[in-house]
């Protein structure tokens, strides 16, 4: 699963691996943001909601880069 482009200067912005990538990097920031907003959480309710709502987004986003990746196994392109 190893993204190649054929020169430095064209992207490759719509294939699987990036896609892959970016939701994955969104699900590691959702559920940094967890722990972080944890501590912030025992003088503020607000940080509390924050969250459980980092971790609800950060758990989903997990599981979309997750089916990309299953396609991209299962069916190579």
């Amino acid at each position: 699963m190893l993204a190649v482009s054929f020169s430095f200067y064209h992207s490759i912005y719509f294939e699987f691996s990036l896609c892959l990538s970016v939701w994955n990097f969104v699900g590691a920031v959702g559920f940094t943001l967890c722990g972080a907003l944890g501590y912030a959480s025992s003088s503020n309710s607000k940080a509390l909601y924050q969250s459980a709502l980092s971790t609800f987004w950060g758990g989903w986003a997990f599981l979309i880069g997750s089916v990309i990746q299953l396609y991209e196994v299962v069916n190579p392109v």
